[in-house]
């Protein structure tokens, strides 16, 4: 039987409705749709970008009307890194620097999808 209260339930769907927002941002962490739920006071899901592969745990603070995340890369079976503090308009921006983006983004992407030409 599920602890999960309507305020949890109403909390994803807040929180997902700032993530789609940014969808394209969002699509890029590899999201596993399957992973989705709704956790007490927010939402957790997989993701597998560049920088990291594991589980992306989005907390709401309401005392503080700001978000808490953690970060459990799948091969780390230590405390999960966290960020505190976050508001609602860098909540994306704020995750994709710990899961998808960073200094040498373009760098990954080309490695990637290195596109091979064939002669004909």
């Amino acid at each position: 039987m599920s602890n999960l209260t309507e305020f949890d339930y109403g909390i994803a769907e807040y929180i997902w409705k700032i993530l789609k927002i940014q969808q394209m941002k969002v699509w890029s962490w590899g999201v596993d749709s399957d992973s989705v739920k709704t956790i007490t006071c927010g939402t957790e899901f997989h993701v597998q970008g560049f920088l990291m592969t594991g589980t992306v745990r989005i907390l709401y603070d309401e005392g503080m009307d700001l978000f808490n995340l953690e970060f459990q890369p799948d091969e780390n079976t230590s405390e999960p890194e966290k960020v505190e503090g976050v508001y609602f308009d860098s909540l994306v921006d704020t995750i994709d620097c710990h899961v998808e983006y960073d200094a040498n983004y373009q760098e990954n992407i080309e490695k990637a999808y290195t596109i091979v030409e064939v002669a004909v």
